[in-house]
């Protein structure tokens, strides 16, 4: 018989984006501790020893496990058991990006295993193509406030981006390479997605198909999607630079954080002001730091990117693309600044406008702080997370 614990258990197990995933663990760790809680933490990665660091665990039974785009799916036990299997109690991966990048965990047939997504069409996407998994929910990342609250410039003198780039060409290079029929797919895809930015992948793939007369299984839809990723990366990377170089055209200066943005060279250089990445944790302080955040995200196109909240945790107008989540949960104007990746001058404006009216940006500023209070903190993240199991 499984040893019982009404305890919680938080993983990490696996480390990239800034250490991103850690300070999520402990941030929502931390929540379910205030909300009277008890929680055990178990820290690792692929270069452990995973009988040592699991075996405290095994056997045990949890009224909830938690991870980040969760490394425990893939264990498997030289039987074929995994490894999920032998510590019981509801298992969720808390995926940051679109579940493409996940098909391997997503396809693990574990008894008790969950999924939370930032987007709602991705949730109906691992719904309908990964219905090994037990269950799924929607819900954003909380979000933090900065520990230590540099005191800010008087007036906005730039509009902070954080986060990485990649080389378009690079991925570019990535699409040749493929096999046919992947090759063309991915190009009428890409084609199709920066014709219209709102368009989820998974529905421009499905159009394709019934364009084309094809049909195929979905086990084998969600592998194709999971081998056509370079798509969804140039997507981000190519809005990204775009959104920007839209800004500096116009003179508006752009301060850039994160890796990769050596690669951008652009002939208004001297609008931009880069500085090296920082650990995701102090990210907040950098945010705090400044008036306007600019979050470019459509590769969650029916939800939010946790920059979003990140800024109005920290009284940063966020500028960012619509989508129809963001219309829906969000006021445009009231606490946050919608613009329309179909046409970049609404980002220069918007930008121009929020430098220029101090009013318009101190009421987006107060409106935004309360809104993240009332709604999104990791509590908020916790609360919901235990009222659904």
């Amino acid at each position: 018989m499984a040893q019982t614990d009404e305890k919680i258990l938080v993983f990490t197990s696996r480390e990239i984006c800034y250490n991103s995933h850690s300070f999520f663990a402990h941030q929502i760790a931390a929540a379910f501790e205030k909300l009277g809680q008890e929680v055990d933490f178990c820290e690792f990665t692929k270069e452990d020893d995973f009988d040592v660091v699991l075996k405290p665990h095994l056997g045990k039974t949890y009224k909830l496990m938690l991870d980040f785009n969760s490394l425990l799916p893939q264990l498997i036990e030289e039987d074929g058991t995994p490894v999920l299997n032998m510590i019981h109690g509801p298992f969720y991966d808390y995926i940051l990006d679109h579940p493409l990048f996940h098909y391997n965990c997503l396809s693990v047939k574990a008894n008790d295993f969950h999924a939370i997504l930032l987007d709602e069409g991705q949730e109906n996407y691992v719904k309908r193509y990964h219905p090994n998994v037990k269950s799924t929910m929607m819900m954003p990342l909380g979000a933090t406030e900065a520990f230590t609250k540099e005191k800010r410039v008087e007036k906005p003198d730039c509009v902070l981006f954080i986060g990485s780039y990649d080389s378009e060409e690079k991925l570019r290079g990535i699409m040749n390479l493929a096999p046919e029929p992947l090759k063309s797919f991915m190009k009428e895809i890409l084609k199709r997605r920066m014709e219209e930015p709102e368009i989820p992948m998974e529905q421009a793939f499905e159009d394709l198909l019934l364009q084309k007369g094809l049909e195929l299984k979905d086990a084998k839809f969600a592998l194709f999607m999971n081998q056509m990723y370079a798509v969804d990366a140039f997507i981000r990377n190519y809005y990204r630079r775009m959104s920007i170089e839209t800004m500096v055209k116009a003179r508006i200066p752009v301060k850039i954080i994160g890796e990769g943005w050596e690669k951008y060279q652009s002939s208004y250089d001297d609008f931009i002001i880069r500085e090296k990445e920082v650990e995701f944790g102090l990210s907040f302080e950098k945010i705090a730091k400044e008036h306007i955040l600019l979050n470019n995200s459509p590769i969650f196109n029916r939800g939010a990117h946790d920059r979003i909240y990140a800024g109005m945790a920290n009284h940063c107008v966020v500028m960012t693309d619509e989508n129809p989540y963001l219309r829906r949960t969000l006021k445009d104007r009231e606490n946050i600044m919608l613009y329309s990746l179909k046409d970049t001058k609404t980002i220069k404006d918007m930008a121009e406008e929020l430098m220029t009216n101090p009013s318009l940006l101190r009421n987006i500023q107060e409106s935004a702080y309360q809104e993240f209070l009332e709604k999104h903190t990791w509590e908020c993240r916790a609360r919901q997370l235990l009222e659904v199991i």
